[in-house]
């Protein structure tokens, strides 16, 4: 940030009404480039790196409420008030305006992960996920890396602090973008139960990476629910 206060790296670009955009784990802002593109004429667009991602210092210890606490300090440093927000993945559980995200996997919410999938998340390793491009203009940046993984898969692998029932006390219009061949489907689709006040698009012949593959049937849907008055209310849906 310009002003120095964050110690997050934001890009800031255009005018007109904010739209935040949140990457995924182990990602940067620029894995939303395309969607930027499509999306952010007529907007202010609000983009930073997490904390220990892309080009943003590792700050320490790393979780989604220190995540989302970082979100808000910089949404406050910029005057944002009534900001749009559309995350992806673990940007998604920061924002809540969710693509491809998740809360706690404990019933009534089906498990995001299977037991094959969570062992082998379990046993990555920072070799199989690579130092992204955008943080290496950072000093130690490599030899750094490995520790970031480490509390990564400890992020991955723990709750977000977010359960089924705590979605009913969410007030604001919701949107969930999932793509069907993504392994949380049926988590996506219990989350937007939960939610008195969401809505729910389903992506077909995509995967977990929707918006950096599909950028743009990711902006057809976003766009009009973006562009809603900001007082219309998304019709209540029977049980």
């Amino acid at each position: 940030m310009s002003d120095g206060r964050s110690p997050l790296d934001v890009q800031v670009a255009g005018d007109g009404p904010d739209l935040v955009l949140l990457h995924g784990g182990a990602g940067s802002r620029d894995e939303l480039d395309d969607l930027r593109a499509l999306l952010g004429p007529g907007r202010r667009v609000i983009a930073p790196d997490q904390r220990a991602h892309g080009r943003s210092p590792d700050l320490g210890e790393l979780s989604y409420p220190l995540m989302a606490a970082d979100t808000a300090a910089v949404l406050d440093e910029l005057g944002a008030r009534r900001a749009d927000v559309i995350g992806f993945s673990d940007g998604g559980i920061v924002a809540l305006l969710l693509i491809g995200a998740n809360v706690s996997w404990e019933p009534p919410a089906p498990p995001i992960y299977t037991d094959a999938y969570r062992a082998r998340l379990a046993a990555v390793t920072s070799t199989e996920l690579p130092l992204p491009d955008a943080r290496r203009t950072l000093p130690t940046a490599e030899a750094g890396w490995p520790a970031i993984v480490d509390k990564l898969r400890a992020m991955w692998l723990g709750e977000p602090g977010i359960r089924l029932a705590d979605l009913a006390n969410v007030r604001v219009p919701v949107l969930y973008v999932v793509g069907d061949g993504d392994t949380r489907v049926e988590h996506t689709v219990a989350m937007y139960r939960a939610t008195p006040n969401a809505q729910l698009a389903v992506i077909p012949g995509a995967g977990h990476d929707v918006p950096i593959s599909r950028p743009s049937d990711v902006a057809a849907i976003v766009g009009p629910f973006l562009e809603r008055p900001l007082a219309a209310a998304v019709p209540q849906r029977s049980p």
